[in-house]
């Protein structure tokens, strides 16, 4: 009896084990979509909206595939989400290092050799690709550039020509010290000549992508951070010129406020390096009545070192990249993804997005020809692709940290600011 007790525990501890393996497989399959269903990760609100409609228009002629939105994990996570096995086919997300490290870990799809690949990329703008590890691994979808903006009321109240804007260092420092000269307002706000966001230097290596634009017009576009196989910094070799870059910054800072408290909005601000496109809404909202671009706003590239100097961007924007799943499901993303990459359909994403145009047959569309938004697509051609590594992301995050030391603090010297920076950036990779 006991022995026949023994062998029925067994038999059922074995049958309660195979329910649950098999329980689980039933689960997993259900969870994992086949080569019909896509799953693509997209930004909660507007792009979520905008996305829902062009997902629409694709069903309709495709009605045998069904597809999914789901919103970004938080912080742009998908490690756990691909150490499951349950990653999206496809995300729609910022330019950055996390494309870098997706490409890194071989968890993103190669795109080179899809059908049609080469001919996507000749209809792109140019240097809004970057190949990561040599390859192509992402589509940028829509983009988003850093110039100066400036108030005319205040460069009129200070004497200066509203209609010409300061195209040199030299010019813009004049600029600055007129404007921050003028009397404060009725409510005793100062007013100042510039202002840099000068808090988001805690925030990580992203705010780099805004300060990145004074460094490339120092350099001439000669280097950004890191060397090609983004394994050590450059940007303290001479032909970088971060010391020029330090130098300017820092005096700029003497006619700005510590911090964005008093940002360019609530007018009391004459000049601001760091307006991207996209933040054309913030106008809506500034102090006392809508600014309006071209008449009490005006936009021009961020100055360079001497006249006939090439004034460069850097981008901003959103990219789409397919991660690694079975051929069949890939395939299906990649169809999607050309779906999205159409001219109807990108222009539908990047003026409801607010983006700028990354197809080389909207440049020229009436839309973005408008005052408003010309001075931006202009400097497309002059733009950098941030680097897209996690090492960049490490050196921009430690040379911020002295950046604070050397502009706001003073705490380190215009003389050590390149070595401090360099040595910062080393510790931050090799310890990465």
């Amino acid at each position: 009896m006991t022995n026949l007790r023994s062998t029925f525990f067994r038999l059922a501890a074995i049958l309660v084990l195979l329910s649950v393996i098999f329980g689980s497989m039933i689960v997993h399959a259900q969870e994992t979509p086949m080569a019909d269903q896509i799953r693509i990760s997209v930004v909660a609100g507007a792009m979520q909206d905008t996305m829902t409609q062009l997902v629409d228009k694709y069903q309709v002629a495709n009605p045998d595939v069904k597809i999914t939105l789901e919103l970004e994990p938080e912080g742009g996570a998908f490690q756990a989400l691909i150490a499951a096995g349950n990653q999206p086919d496809m995300i729609i997300t910022s330019f950055g290092p996390q494309l870098g490290k997706l490409a890194e870990q071989d968890a993103a799809a190669v795109l080179d050799d899809l059908p049609g690949a080469d001919e996507l990329f000749a209809r792109l703008e140019p240097v809004s690709i970057q190949k990561l590890y040599g390859h192509h691994y992402y589509v940028p979808i829509g983009a988003d550039v850093t110039l100066m903006i400036y108030n005319k009321a205040l460069f009129e109240e200070a004497g200066l020509d509203p209609n010409t804007p300061p195209a040199t260092w030299e010019e813009f420092l004049a600029a600055a010290a007129a404007i921050d000269a003028l009397p404060n307002r009725e409510n005793g706000d100062d007013v100042y000549g510039t202002v840099f966001w000068n808090e988001a230097l805690q925030w990580g290596g992203w705010y780099w992508n805004m300060l990145q634009p004074i460094y490339l017009n120092a350099n001439q576009g000669r280097c950004q951070l890191l060397n090609n196989l983004a394994t050590d910094i450059v940007f303290d070799r001479e032909p970088c010129a971060l010391g020029s870059f330090f130098e300017f910054v820092k005096t700029a800072q003497q006619y700005a406020p510590p911090t964005m408290e008093k940002n360019f909005f609530g007018r009391n601000i004459g000049m601001w390096l760091q307006y991207g496109y996209s933040w054309e809404p913030n106008l809506l909202s500034a102090a006392g009545e809508p600014m309006v671009i071209g008449e009490d706003v005006g936009v021009a590239p961020v100055p360079v070192p001497a006249a006939g100097d090439t004034s460069f961007t850097t981008f901003g924007g959103r990219s789409i990249m397919i991660l690694k799943s079975t051929p069949e499901r890939e395939a299906r993303a990649w169809h999607f993804l050309n779906f999205l990459m159409e001219d109807e359909n990108n222009y539908k994403f990047i003026t409801e997005l607010g983006y700028l145009p990354v197809l080389l047959s909207l440049k020229t569309d009436p839309y973005f020809q408008e005052p408003a938004r010309l001075p931006f697509v202009q400097v497309l051609e002059h733009g950098y692709v941030p680097e897209q590594f996690a090492t960049a992301d490490l050196a921009a995050t430690a040379l911020q940290g002295v950046y604070s030391q050397v502009v706001v603090e003073g705490s380190v010297s215009l003389e050590d600011a390149v070595a401090a920076a360099a040595q910062k950036a080393r510790e931050a990779i090799q310890g990465g």
